[in-house]
């Protein structure tokens, strides 16, 4: 309201200045009085524009601080957040250790001594699981995501962890199929790479059960496109819009099978240092299809 005041003032004030001036030519008036009002009028006009401009401009830098002071917030929420979940997420697997340990310590797992030994590296290799998902936010968060990148074959590493992930596909029921491209190459953190495709199988194994997952990497328009194809539950729009949220669990039974809840975040922020983009579709009770899009060559 206040600005446009100014800009009623601001037209009535350069309106009197043509008034004037058209009198002074029709008159012959005093040439020095109107050159007088001239500058009055003239400087009235220029303070007050430069007056309604400042107030644009505070104005401005009063919104971005307050978008400024919001992010702060939320990140600040996020991080309250974060440390409350992992140190629940911590919780479980040192209370089962601590329990193991003094069963052991007093006797009391007669028989089951190997299992006993079992259950504690399972659950310590949760732990250091969690820690390293934690680290690897925070270096991304700043910036220090580690190793360059290059031009490798990507096809040739999708070989390899098919191979080393059947094992676990096969406890579900799974079958894994390769449909791959001969020779297809990205531009990339060749590690970063083989996480994101862990994460996203890891991920379609465990919620797919007698299932198919097929593996594609095909070269689209100069660029690499890598499709995860699943056969399980699927997904809602809505756990589609929040997986990637941190300790964001689609499946509560994942917090039982030791899922720290952080590797699709880890997979969006690898995705984005590499120079990628990832799409998801999903259908419930059919399928879910992971897109990732990485480079072939440096931008």
């Amino acid at each position: 309201m206040k600005n446009r005041g100014l800009e009623i003032i601001l037209i009535v004030l350069s309106t009197l200045l043509f008034l004037l001036i058209s009198w002074v030519f029709i008159n012959n008036a005093n040439v020095a009085l109107f050159v007088i009002l001239v500058i009055v009028i003239g400087l009235f006009v220029t303070t007050i524009t430069l007056v309604t401009r400042q107030k644009k401009v505070t104005a401005q830098q009063a919104d971005e601080i307050a978008t400024l002071q919001q992010e702060i917030v939320k990140q600040r929420d996020e991080e309250a957040t974060m440390l409350a979940n992992v140190s629940h997420e911590m919780r479980t697997p040192l209370t089962t250790i601590t329990g193991l340990a003094e069963g052991l310590q007093y006797g009391v797992m007669e028989g089951n001594e190997q299992r006993s030994y079992d259950l504690i590296k399972e659950e310590a290799d949760r732990l250091t699981r969690l820690v390293r998902s934690v680290l690897s936010l925070e270096r991304m968060r700043q910036g220090n995501a580690g190793d360059q990148a290059e031009n490798f074959n990507v096809t040739s590493l999708i070989s390899e962890l098919i191979e080393k992930m059947w094992p676990q596909a096969n406890k579900f029921g799974n079958e894994i199929q390769n449909l791959c491209e001969p020779d297809v190459y990205v531009y990339a953190v060749v590690d970063q790479v083989e996480r994101i495709l862990i994460n996203i199988l890891a991920n379609a194994i465990q919620f797919t059960k007698n299932g198919i997952i097929t593996v594609s990497a095909k070269d689209v328009a100069g660029k690499t496109h890598l499709f995860v194809t699943d056969t399980g539950i699927g997904m809602t729009a809505e756990q589609i819009d929040r997986m990637w949220q941190r300790y964001y669990k689609a499946d509560p039974s994942r917090t039982i099978k030791g899922e720290s809840g952080l590797g699709m975040s880890i997979v969006r922020e690898l995705i984005k240092a590499n120079n990628g983009e990832i799409k998801v579709t999903s259908k419930v009770d059919v399928g879910t299809t992971f897109e990732v899009v990485l480079p072939q060559k440096s931008s």
